[in-house]
């Protein structure tokens, strides 16, 4: 029967492996199974939002699934946009089409390259080492699979409720975690929303504040951060590279510490034409850079820094920027910087929050909303999380979670553990690389994973085949 290679996950890190996969693998001696969730899709949460008004934070020209066709998205995307231009920071949307549709092509190649492969619409709970080798996968009705090889495409964990958070709230329906799933309800509560708070002001508190602004005109809406800030803005048109951005980065390895590191950005962007242009030419080192700093360093950046590497390196598109400006000028959308220091149900379960105003926190502020709407980022804490699949691993000793709470322990092509056939990719791969979301980066952390699955597959074979055919395994085209 050959090998049996499990990918599980919905999302785009899922679609990417299989792409490699199915697309590379001519004659791949192996079963491919894709327990792709309930949803059934390769869109995941980033991109299952059906508003148009929700973009892409990255050009079109960088969202191909191939990096050897750069334009493979954009020419996807004329066909519904026709004056889509390579630049454009186009509708999340439409990537999730652009997912299924390659992803569609892909399963229908397989036969024709002599690939078996299925589509499981099936969540997956559980994973343990099987008696006689490889895995059970048990999935959400109890039923066991068998894997040889399994990759861990899930993405971010399961949101988790702020320590403040009151428990009153949250069954009354009046603090949510999750608000693109209340977003998405076919009947939602509370249609005479007034005053709306949102914790966080990131991207995605940005695309769920313009969601709730344009579902409920008369809502006012706050995001409450830490700082108060929102992303920065890209500018309309792409950049070229930073002047002497070779020099920066040997500087940067030279002296791998943050006060160094604080100190050599913040030049470089004061004697740039464009402070963008050196964050976004750092991008393709900033793994390397991450990997290359001390654990007390990576800790100090985390508390102090992250906040604002984020604010400049995950920016809005200009034409989201000049929407929450508007906003703000007809004062429906506001910012505030602080600490929360208690959530509480006043009358009728309407939240009450206390929180302490930045910068100086010597002063509490008492504010009462209809609802909250918990929007803090993605949440990558294995050690504490709620996701079945990924504390079955720690359990079973499969996986170690990240010291710094960065998702999962992976060595530099996706292993979970020397000794296992397990990998992962993407959002649990934050300890590693830190920059380990976007496109760019899940595209060539899917690649090295192919790589390492084709020889575990010809060593199956030579294995399996006597010496005169061991030669006679799959044919790997990149």
């Amino acid at each position: 029967m050959g090998t049996k290679v499990a990918i599980v996950g919905g999302g785009a890190a899922a679609a990417f492996v299989i792409t490699e996969l199915l697309e590379h693998g001519v004659g791949m001696p192996a079963e491919l199974h894709w327990y792709s969730g309930r949803r059934g899709g390769s869109r995941g949460v980033a991109y299952a939002t059906p508003v148009d008004e929700h973009l892409l934070n990255v050009r079109a020209t960088a969202m191909g699934l191939n990096s050897a066709e750069p334009t493979e998205f954009l020419d996807f995307a004329r066909q519904h946009l026709p004056n889509a231009r390579g630049g454009d920071f186009l509708p999340r949307r439409l990537y999730g089409d652009y997912l299924e549709a390659r992803v569609s092509r892909a399963f229908e190649g397989a036969s024709f390259r002599g690939i078996r492969a299925s589509r499981l619409r099936t969540e997956i709970d559980s994973i343990a080492p099987a008696a006689g080798g490889g895995y059970v996968l048990t999935d959400s009705t109890g039923y066991p699979n068998h894997a040889d090889i399994v990759v861990v495409a899930t993405g971010a964990l399961p949101a988790r409720a702020l320590p403040q958070a009151c428990d009153a709230l949250i069954e009354a329906g009046r603090y949510v975690l999750d608000p693109w799933q209340w977003l998405s309800a076919n009947t939602l509560p509370f249609d005479k929303l007034r005053k709306v708070l949102i914790v966080g002001s990131g991207l995605s508190a940005v695309d769920l504040a313009l969601s709730v602004t344009e579902r409920w005109p008369q809502v006012r809406v706050t995001l409450l951060s830490r700082r108060g800030r929102l992303p920065a803005a890209h500018v309309r048109d792409a950049q070229l590279p930073a002047e002497g951005l070779n020099e920066l980065l040997e500087d940067l390895r030279e002296h791998p510490d943050l006060r160094s590191w604080t100190r050599l950005v913040r030049s470089a962007c004061d004697e740039a034409d464009d402070w963008r242009s050196v964050v976004d030419s750092l991008r393709h080192a900033t793994p390397q850079l991450w990997q290359s700093l001390g654990e007390v360093d990576r800790r100090r950046f985390l508390r102090h820094l992250r906040g604002i590497w984020e604010i400049g390196r995950h920016r809005m598109p200009p034409q989201v920027a000049r929407r929450m400006l508007e906003l703000q000028a007809d004062r429906r959308i506001e910012t505030q910087a602080g600490r929360i220091q208690s959530f509480r149900a006043g009358k009728q379960n309407r939240p009450i929050l206390a929180w302490t105003q930045a910068p100086r926190h010597d002063s509490v502020q008492v504010a009462s909303y209809d609802l909250v709407l918990q929007c803090v980022g993605m949440d990558t804490e294995a050690r504490s999380t709620t996701h079945g699949l990924v504390r079955s691993l720690l359990q079973r000793g499969l996986a170690t979670p990240d010291r710094l709470g960065l998702g999962l322990h992976a060595d530099k092509d996706g292993r979970l553990a020397p000794d296992q056939r397990l990998w992962t990719l993407g959002a649990l791969c934050r300890g590693r690389d830190w920059e380990s979301t976007a496109i760019p980066e899940i595209r060539q952390q899917a690649r090295r994973i192919a790589v390492q699955l084709f020889r575990e597959l010809a060593s199956d074979t030579a294995r399996e085949k006597p010496p005169r055919r061991t030669a006679e395994v799959a044919d790997i085209h990149w």
